[in-house]
């Protein structure tokens, strides 16, 4: 099967409502995930910062203020049922959509994502078309829970 142009893939960059690129934060332990989801993410149009566990994206979060956040659950130094509701309970950070992806996917997990502020949960390995779509639906609507 031939490689896809990445233009293709990702056709006009992604904006915010004040035509700016949306900003996403990737939190993720695991650095061959993080960097792979990272590239994606960039081929689809977005701009990228990631951090390495839970503290590092609440730190990222106060200072980059990102568009959206995307943080994995089991992490070391803070896990990401912490860290989500540590961003929603800080006035400067409550606003910002996070979309939990997992590997851990049972329903206590999405239960316990959703009761600490995630909203919407994703499995890993994700469809980032999927995913993509419900990046650009979060961004632009001021309800984006998806669960």
């Amino acid at each position: 099967m031939p490689e896809q142009d990445p233009q293709k893939l990702s056709g006009p960059q992604p904006q915010d409502e004040n035509e700016k690129p949306i900003r996403i934060l990737y939190v993720e332990d695991t650095e061959v995930i993080r960097n792979i989801m990272a590239q994606t993410l960039e081929i689809y149009g977005y701009r990228v910062a990631t951090a390495k566990n839970g503290q590092e994206g609440v730190e990222m979060a106060l200072q980059w203020k990102p568009d959206l956040i995307l943080m994995d659950l089991r992490m070391p130094v803070m896990d990401g049922y912490q860290a989500i509701q540590a961003i929603k309970v800080n006035p400067n950070t409550r606003h910002i959509p996070i979309f939990v992806i997992s590997a851990w996917s049972s329903k206590r997990e999405q239960d316990q994502a959703r009761a600490a502020g995630a909203d919407a949960f994703f499995v890993k390995p994700t469809d980032m078309r999927r995913l993509n779509e419900a990046i650009k639906v979060a961004v632009t609507t001021s309800a984006p829970k998806l669960f």
